[in-house]
């Protein structure tokens, strides 16, 4: 996850608040035990809306982040 955050410009910050305050949630559909939160924002560095998903697990009442897709697609995602 670490590394499409940086091949993204994603934060820490942003997926913290993706998951503290998503737009939608809601369970994968390859994987049950993981959830899917999506967020709308303002990508600065394109100028445009995004939409930000972030895949994780909870294990042990953590949160292990598994992946992050970042796309301007908001249409057909959301």
């Amino acid at each position: 996850a670490r590394e499409r955050m940086a091949e993204r410009g994603i934060t820490g910050d942003q997926i913290e608040q993706a998951i503290e305050f998503p737009d939608k949630i809601g369970r994968s559909v390859f994987d049950r035990a993981r959830f899917v939160v999506k967020k709308i924002y303002f990508n600065i560095h394109l100028a445009k809306k995004h939409l930000l998903m972030v895949i994780y697990e909870e294990k042990s009442k953590e949160i292990l982040v598994v992946t992050i897709i970042d796309t301007s697609k908001i249409d057909k995602y959301f």
